[in-house]
């Protein structure tokens, strides 16, 4: 989903103490996420309530469109605790709160009952959701061509471990809608410690986290 930059919602931004300016002058990595659909980094906002009242709180934005095709501002502000909208379970939340990504069927926005991906946002604490069949799996990753059965795995949320650069190079990749491509590559030298560097060049995906 690709927004225009022309259509961004310049009054709901002022809520939010930024002008037109401002938003225009955002760090070019938070103004392509947001014309991607995707969310921003971490920064601190001052909010104005319905009363005139103002506060400061830290928050990422996102947009969304409506039904008559203009576009909103979404805030998503840090939770003390994770909000259970989704119904998981209390073994479910454990998997989300250890940095575990949940598979399950859940209501989309067309209304139709699907496969989607959950997991929670590691600076806000908000789950995050992405329909499973807006995720295109990759061929190869870096040297290696994935096998139906790699690919499936990928599919399935799950962790793979692949051999690059003749066997010296171990790179583990799986979802995570943390990441703007919603997927994250770690390459590993075997015999030192693990990279801190992470990839996700190989790997797309289509659809805005929500």
């Amino acid at each position: 989903m690709n927004f225009d930059i022309k259509d961004l919602p310049y009054a709901q931004f002022e809520k939010l103490g930024l002008n037109r300016k401002d938003v225009l002058n955002m760090p070019p990595e938070d103004l392509a996420a947001l014309l991607s659909g995707n969310r921003t980094r971490l920064h601190t906002f001052t909010m104005e309530l319905s009363g005139g009242q103002r506060f400061e709180a830290d928050a990422r934005l996102s947009l969304f469109r409506n039904p008559d095709n203009s576009l909103s501002l979404n805030v998503h502000p840090v939770r003390a605790q994770v909000k259970n909208d989704i119904g998981a379970t209390p073994e479910e939340l454990e998997k989300l709160k250890a940095g575990g990504v949940l598979v399950r069927d859940h209501v989309a926005l067309n209304g139709e009952r699907e496969p989607h991906y959950f997991q929670l946002d590691r600076e806000t604490n908000e789950i995050l959701k992405a329909r499973v069949r807006d995720f295109h799996v990759p061929n190869a990753i870096k040297d290696v061509v994935l096998s139906p059965d790699q690919k499936e795995q990928l599919r399935q949320g799950h962790m793979i471990e692949l051999r690059a650069k003749g066997g010296e190079e171990l790179i583990r990749a799986r979802v995570d809608l943390n990441e703007p491509r919603g997927f994250t590559t770690k390459p590993e030298v075997l015999g030192q410690a693990e990279g801190r560097g992470e990839s996700t060049e190989e790997i797309k995906h289509s659809g805005p986290k929500r």
